[in-house]
């Protein structure tokens, strides 16, 4: 029996990845579809604001939205990049109402696109979930796993910590953007990104602003929920590591920490919460320790109360205790379970999955899976569960969860589906945070 369900999913598996790589190949112009290859992005405050990207085959297209499904408000797309193969379009809807539903479609003179939707974030207290995760680039069945697992959870966003591809070829992204249309789900509803730079967009660091619209360059921010602050920080400006060794070392550096202090000094926010790439003190050996980032923003965050940190890049899993920066505790932290910030991660979305092999004293628990975060958050909690999806080795069947309705959320912002396979960690399938 256990054969014949390895061998079921293994079949699943591979035609799930054999049906989307025949339409991940960049090809001729398609005589049945003029605009596809979707994504949202929260690149302005989210309460308000959605920018909505696309690829455009042909044809002068126009966004139709609005709060019914008449989709009375149109807006040309303000912007078009043609980059890595792709007629990039993007609309950027202002003065939306919080906490509300906004159907949209594309169309050109000859046809529009099935009706999809998002939902703005809420201006009250009310709680939500998002998923943070990264390192999606290498393997499609990975990737695919945790795109179908979105579109069943129905987070409010997704906090993506960089490396989508391997190296952000044409041909990648043509293939990434069309798998990320499994995060739609069945009534329509997709999901806006956060977006991060990681080390494999080091190709072009301009690659974040040309695909998903991310108006600051160098790719850092903070986005304002309702008790809630994300700072999403670019670690490939670090001097000696990613991409601004190339140039200019401490040129982008300098006003990323800057920037960060300040903004940090003025968040009265009850929760702040760090989103990057590149761990300050990865579980993994074989990585390089965090340097500036380590000496610079571990400070930052323990004293203007960053709770949660999210890292990337190891392609492994861990939880660690809430922790202070000293110099003389195990490997630069000390325990502080009043004002610690907790570090999770590492990445894992579909990227070849690495041994955990660098645990530290303070360690909670730690894997090698491939998974995302699903957070849950709350005024006075945030409850931080890891989704587990398989690894190369693994066979996992996403079509087993069950999807969670809108009805089902709207009634309950809490509601998680059920039959998700939720890591057991030291410390059980949830690590809870509280003021």
């Amino acid at each position: 029996m256990r054969n014949s369900h390895y061998l079921y999913n293994s079949i699943l598996t591979a035609f799930l990845v054999l049906l989307l790589n025949s339409c991940s190949t960049i090809s001729p112009k398609n005589p049945t579809l003029q605009s596809d290859k979707f994504r949202l992005m929260w690149n302005d405050d989210p309460m308000t604001t959605m920018t909505i990207g696309w690829h455009q085959y042909e044809g002068k297209p126009m966004l139709h939205y609005g709060l019914t499904k008449k989709m009375e408000s149109t807006l040309t797309p303000q912007r078009t990049t043609h980059y890595r193969g792709m007629n990039n379009k993007f609309a950027r809807l202002t003065k939306l109402n919080p906490d509300s539903k906004y159907y949209f479609k594309v169309c050109t003179q000859n046809q529009c696109t099935d009706t999809m939707y998002f939902k703005t974030a809420p201006d009250t207290n009310k709680p939500f979930t998002f998923i943070a995760g990264g390192d999606s680039r290498t393997i499609p069945e990975g990737r695919i796993r945790g795109n179908l697992l979105i579109s069943k959870i129905r987070p409010l966003f997704i906090a993506h910590g960089g490396d989508y591809t391997s190296s952000g070829t044409p041909k990648q992204w043509y293939k990434w953007l069309t798998e990320w249309q499994q995060t739609k789900s069945n009534d329509g509803r997709m999901y806006p990104l956060l977006i991060t730079h990681g080390n494999h967009e080091n190709d072009d660091h301009l690659m974040m602003n040309k695909i998903f619209d991310v108006p600051n360059i160098d790719v850092y921010s903070k986005r304002e929920f309702n008790f809630l602050s994300l700072y999403t920080l670019n670690t490939e400006l670090e001097p000696m590591v990613g991409y601004s060794d190339l140039k200019h070392r401490y040129k982008e550096w300098n006003p990323q920490t800057k920037w960060l202090k300040e903004t940090l000094e003025k968040d009265n926010k009850r929760w702040k919460v760090a989103s990057y790439h590149r761990p300050l003190r990865p579980h993994r050996s074989s990585k390089q320790e965090g340097k500036l980032r380590y000496l610079e923003w571990a400070p930052l965050f323990y004293n203007y109360g960053v709770q949660l940190s999210i890292e990337c890049d190891s392609h492994l899993v861990k939880y660690t205790k809430p922790l202070k920066p000293d110099l003389f505790g195990d490997e630069g932290f000390i325990v502080d379970k009043t004002k610690g910030t907790t570090y999770i991660g590492e990445g894992s979305w579909g990227a070849p999955t690495r041994v955990n092999d660098d645990d530290k004293s303070w360690t909670i628990d730690s894997g090698k899976f491939w998974q995302f975060k699903l957070i849950t958050a709350k005024p006075n909690s945030l409850e931080i569960r890891t989704v587990k999806f398989g690894d190369e080795d693994v066979p996992y069947n996403p079509h087993k969860v069950e999807e969670i309705t809108q009805k089902q959320q709207d009634e309950n912002p809490l509601v998680i589906p059920k039959k998700l396979d939720l890591w057991q960690s030291k410390i059980g399938r949830v690590l809870t945070l509280t003021l």
